[in-house]
């Protein structure tokens, strides 16, 4: 960045960005420790390596982020505040808010540094970027999913943030015109983080590292056919002028490859070949927002920018093409091959929207400089107030199974801890747990046959209590349901 101006306009930005994502992950839309798997993954720290046979091999992002801030949250900010809960919530938020500052800023600045756009119109577009993943999905006045939510905080951390890191490093290589373009321009402290950051990014999540996996591959792919088509392709020229890419893309299908041996992959469906129409319908769903003046505007756009072009695509428009088809086919057959449903779900199709809303405001930054006129396009979004006024409530579903308010399910884990420490207090090992009804198998999300030894585990890990207390026994009872209006069957949402 040339202007010590633009420079303040990129940190003005960052800092709105930060303060209201961490309003809303704290205040408006709370991230939580609710169900079974929560409370496992807040406290079950793994080794930050890649493990053959173990459930989930390759996870190491999420499943060292989740229980490292939960522990920060814990003992760092509980003994602060004393309110457990909150602790857990602030600590989640803040690291989340931190995640996306980064995530958003830098989609602005890739904007700027590629000269696409001046710096308060590049942030112009970094807030058209936030507003789309928030009301992509929107259809109705309340209980929509949106891009950024997930079922719960595990599926947060699996999906959504592991998406983001994914997304971040595919911008921040965008922004220097390629991975050969940065690495020549980086520094070593630059490369040693992206080297950490990429790491991280791969051991991830197999429906988000996608998101890299696409961009790297695409980016070989392409340079292998521009070198036939001049006749100049040698192996070992090739090889040697994309290393990096080949070394990210041959750690990403080992990635793969590791995730087979573990427990997780045992449990999935084997009926790959009949799934595939299926999850194909499911990701031609996936790929049409919800929110249908969100598709219009994207149709309005990309209709208006082919047009412009002749009815051709330039290089980079062939590369984005490339890129979500790819990436749309890859993420067919892992959710063939697992779970079909899994294409539906919001934590699944960011990872193709991601480059489908950045393609688009691309094309609509390219419409706009040929004619004034298309700034008024973005207006086509204010039709999704109408929609506000279908079944109006609470907009956005809750980061938790159940879809109740973070009260509710604040005082459900007070609760919880009440017990445990009334059983401290008149000095017993055991205790008999009372628990809420729910009608889904195995009383999930509160599962009996799990639920009693995560809740004692962490909460000994956490020092909220002291000796570690055993679960003898579980009570399912529908008082607890009553007392603190907790639905047995789950509230759902726009899907």
């Amino acid at each position: 960045m040339k202007k010590k101006s633009d420079i303040s306009y990129f940190i003005i930005f960052g800092l709105f960005v930060f303060t209201i994502m961490f309003l809303f992950f704290t205040v408006l839309n709370p991230l939580e420790v609710y169900d079974a798997d929560d409370w496992l993954y807040i406290a079950q720290l793994r080794k930050p390596i890649p493990m053959i046979h173990v459930w989930n091999p390759t996870r190491v992002f999420p499943e060292t982020a989740m229980p490292a801030v939960s522990y920060f949250g814990a003992l760092v900010i509980n003994p602060i505040i004393n309110n457990y809960c909150r602790s857990l919530t602030l600590a989640h938020g803040l690291f989340a808010s931190m995640v996306f500052t980064i995530y958003f800023v830098q989609f602005a600045v890739l904007f700027y540094k590629r000269k696409f756009a001046t710096a308060k119109t590049s942030i112009a577009y970094g807030c058209l970027f936030i507003l789309l993943h928030f009301i992509s999905h929107i259809y109705k006045g309340s209980d929509n999913y949106f891009m950024i939510g997930a079922i719960n905080l595990t599926c947060f951390y699996y999906y959504v943030l592991s998406m983001i890191i994914n997304a971040i490093l595919v911008m921040h290589f965008m922004s220097y015109g390629g991975i050969k373009k940065w690495f020549n321009e980086s520094n070593l402290p630059h490369k040693l983080i992206v080297a950490f950051w990429t790491y991280f990014c791969i051991n991830s999540n197999l429906f988000s590292s996608v998101v890299l996996a696409t961009y790297v591959g695409v980016e070989l792919l392409l340079n292998l056919i521009n070198d036939i088509k001049a006749k100049e392709f040698d192996l070992k020229k090739y090889c040697t002028a994309n290393w990096l890419n080949l070394i990210i893309i041959i750690c990403w299908f080992g990635a793969n490859i590791l995730e087979t041996t573990g427990g997780r992959a045992d449990n999935i469906h084997k009926n790959f070949i009949l799934n595939i129409p299926i999850v194909t319908a499911y990701a031609v769903a996936s790929i049409v927002a919800k929110n249908v003046f969100v598709t219009i505007l994207d149709l309005v756009v990309f209709i208006s920018w082919f047009k412009l072009h002749g009815k051709k695509l330039n290089d980079t428009a062939l590369k984005f093409a490339v890129i979500i088809g790819f990436g749309i086919l890859y993420l067919i057959m892992l959710s063939a091959s697992s779970e079909p449903s899994y294409m539906l779900r919001t934590e699944v199709s960011i990872c193709s929207l991601f480059y489908l809303f950045m393609g688009m405001i691309a094309c609509l930054n390219e419409l706009i400089k040929t004619n004034s006129k298309y700034k008024r396009a973005p207006l086509i979004l204010l039709g999704t107030l109408v929609l506000f006024f279908i079944f109006p409530g609470r907009i956005l579903n809750s980061y938790n199974y159940s879809n109740i308010t973070y009260d509710k399910s604040e005082a459900l884990m007070n609760d919880v801890i009440d017990q445990f420490k009334e059983a401290e207090e008149k000095g017993e090992t055991e205790l008999v747990l009372e628990i809420p009804k729910f009608n889904e198998g195995g009383n999930w999300p509160v599962s009996v046959e799990t639920i009693g030894d995560r809740y004692s585990s962490a909460l000994y890990r956490h020092k909220i209590i002291k000796p570690e207390i055993k679960v003898k026994d579980i009570i399912v009872t529908e008082e607890k349901n009553e007392k603190y209006g907790i639905p047995e069957e789950r509230s759902t949402g726009s899907f």
